[in-house]
């Protein structure tokens, strides 16, 4: 079955789950990194809001094996997960002063979304750009959020330096830092190997011999933007008694290794190009470059 033939089937199908007057769509919607996506949105009569189910994903197990049924049954699975909020006040976002408290900022990449930071209030940052959202709902299953466009701006009369400004107090309320070991993230999800092969893997995964960690929020969404979050790399750096490169692993989150003990930093920018080839989606890539905090003067910097 060909993508087309796959959308249309699905279409059609998932008619026969929801109650007359539900519209299903499929649209293209602009990603990270000048990516576009199919996505399915679901609107049930009295709806306004529907959670975005992105289908090349599910399209791709399709070629690789999984039946129709199966996937059809995971898309539906997914929209009843995520469908708690079924309409949203669309007046409340045109008063400045009901999201204040609810603005945050995430990094993407300057230089591979022009076009789309042409058309929304951002701040450079090295080689990134700082672009602000108004984060409506956020949970473990759950996270919506509405993009900050320049009309936006124009329509509430405040300039971006206020966006910026709220957002560095609100995003590390919003989203609270997490810092673990990569070590003790992995090790978890390797229990059910043979405890040969365990003994084996776990050796080199010792936290004092690869002394790597991951920063990112809680809800791992977006976390990468924890770099920018006041004092967090300072205490990371008092806690090492050191400065910190920063390799960045995807926008969700960020590497963090002492750099005493990081080696050489070009092999360092290798190993976060190869990873972004080989391991990251294309619309969650947030830069080939390493960065380093200098524990001295306390400022960023791109290698």
């Amino acid at each position: 079955m060909t993508y087309e033939a796959f959308k249309q089937r699905l279409l059609q199908s998932l008619q026969e789950f929801f109650p007359h007057g539900t519209h299903i769509s499929i649209r293209q919607f602009p990603h990270n990194n000048h990516i576009i996506l199919d996505g399915l949105t679901i609107l049930e009569p009295g709806s306004n809001v529907s959670p975005t189910i992105y289908l090349n994903h599910y399209y791709g197990h399709y070629q690789k094996g999984s039946t129709f049924a199966a996937l059809q049954s995971k898309i539906l699975q997914y929209y009843f997960d995520h469908s708690s909020v079924r309409t949203v006040d669309t007046s409340f976002f045109s008063h400045f002063d009901n999201i204040r408290a609810r603005i945050a900022y995430k990094l993407i990449h300057y230089g591979k979304n022009k076009e789309l930071l042409a058309e929304i209030p951002h701040l450079p940052f090295l080689d990134l750009a700082i672009i602000f959202y108004c984060l409506m709902q956020s949970g473990s299953s759950n996270h919506a959020s509405i993009l900050i466009y320049n009309e936006h701006l124009a329509y509430w009369d405040i300039p971006k330096e206020a966006l910026f400004a709220l957002a560095q107090k609100n995003t590390p309320l919003l989203l609270p830092h997490t810092f673990d070991s990569l070590a003790d993230l992995i090790l978890p999800t390797m229990k059910m190997l043979p405890d040969e092969d365990l003994h084996t893997a776990q050796k080199p995964l010792d936290s004092e011999m690869v002394p790597m960690y991951v920063l990112t929020n809680r809800q791992r969404l977006n976390g990468a933007c924890c770099i920018l979050y006041p004092d967090v790399l300072g205490q990371i750096a008092s806690q090492f008694q050191d400065s910190l490169y920063i390799l960045p692993s995807s926008i969700h989150e960020v590497i963090i290794l002492p750099a005493s003990c990081a080696g050489d930093a070009t092999e360092l920018a290798d190993l976060v190009r190869e990873i972004n080839l080989t391991e990251v989606s294309p619309e969650e890539i947030l830069s080939d470059s390493v960065y380093c905090y200098n524990q001295e003067d306390g400022k960023i910097s791109k290698i």
